[in-house]
């Protein structure tokens, strides 16, 4: 009984062994799973089990940020970096982060550049670390010019004319946190100026990073709504599977070498239409037409009756689908 009462004078609650591994694991499955208020709740609660363990801490920040919670997000990020908790330069990447949310680029800059001053930056964070500080630098440039200092990509990390260049700078956002550039990512795929190439690269990194909204897309003159995390891979488009499907059965036997160089040009033309497919539905009418493309590829000859014969297909219909895929040809051959 002596017992008892001591441990209630006390005014501490004994939580149950393992509840704050159990929190952390649920929380951690939560954010895994985009539930990223759920993730806030049971990831505050370990985090109040234990101030110091840098694995809750991280999560618990990561779940404040992906949630939209920056201004709390700020906060726990300052208190784990001046209490040394956890792997600094994460902890900074996902700070600067915050701050990029907050609009808060001056601080941005200050502090990516003491670091640098320190010479305290890894090599592999580097190239990283002065993408944001140039972002950051543009949007206060801009600000004291009376702009209304929002940031785009194609105005700031992007300001390249050259395609091999934009083609490498997005490529590499896809394992990236790409939240900061989200509005300027989505603003892409509505602009005619955009090259459909570099369309369909914002597409594949806004699916990597299982986007949710509903996006608008317009590409060589068609123009749809989508959801990027729910979009196929471009090889599992099904209009692109039974083309190759088709070509397989009608060359795979007898000339492997120019069905695979049809594979890769038609692979080509699925990455340009990307998230669209070709207008016509018919597989058959596409492979009779990429066909025609393999004799055009050697400079031959070619009867358009008896390749239309051959694969069961309007001939007329095919010269239309031919003429469609050298447009498509022009468009995407300098660039993969």
């Amino acid at each position: 009984m002596k017992r008892d009462q001591g441990e209630q004078d006390t005014g501490k609650i004994i939580p149950f062994p393992g509840l704050k591994q159990r929190y952390f694991e649920k929380g951690i499955a939560c954010l895994e799973a985009h539930n990223f208020d759920e993730a806030v709740q049971l990831l505050r609660q370990a985090k109040e089990m234990s101030e110091t363990d840098p694995h809750i801490n991280s999560a618990f920040l990561a779940a404040l940020y992906e949630n939209g919670d920056y201004p709390e997000a700020r906060l726990v990020a300052e208190e784990v970096l001046r209490e040394g908790i956890g792997n600094y330069y994460e902890i900074i990447d996902v700070y600067l982060m915050i701050l990029i949310q907050l609009n808060e680029h001056q601080y941005v800059i200050d502090t990516i550049e003491a670091l640098f001053d320190e010479k305290e930056v890894p090599a592999h964070k580097a190239e990283h670390f002065l993408t944001l500080l140039q972002l950051s630098k543009k949007v206060v440039e801009n600000s004291e010019h009376d702009f209304s200092g929002e940031f785009s990509i194609d105005q700031g990390i992007f300001n390249s004319n050259d395609l091999y260049e934009q083609t490498i700078q997005l490529g590499s956002l896809v394992d990236k946190n790409i939240h900061p550039y989200l509005d300027s990512l989505i603003n892409m795929l509505a602009d005619d100026t955009t090259h459909p190439f570099l369309k369909t690269i914002v597409l594949n990194v806004l699916r990597e990073n299982k986007i949710e909204k509903n996006v608008n897309v317009k590409k060589l003159k068609l123009e749809g709504q989508f959801i990027p995390a729910n979009l196929l891979q471009i090889h599992d488009m099904p209009l692109f599977v039974a083309i190759n499907n088709n070509l397989e059965f009608h060359l795979g036997d007898h000339n492997p070498v120019l069905l695979e160089q049809l594979k890769e040009m038609s692979g080509r033309h699925a990455f340009i239409l990307y998230p669209f497919e070709l207008s016509k539905t018919d597989p058959i009418l596409w492979a009779a037409a990429y066909r025609c493309m393999g004799y055009e590829l050697y400079g031959e000859q070619w009867d358009k009756e008896k390749i239309a014969i051959n694969f069961g297909v309007n001939s007329e219909e095919m010269v239309d689908a031919f003429s469609y895929l050298l447009t498509l040809e022009e468009i995407s051959s300098p660039i993969i």
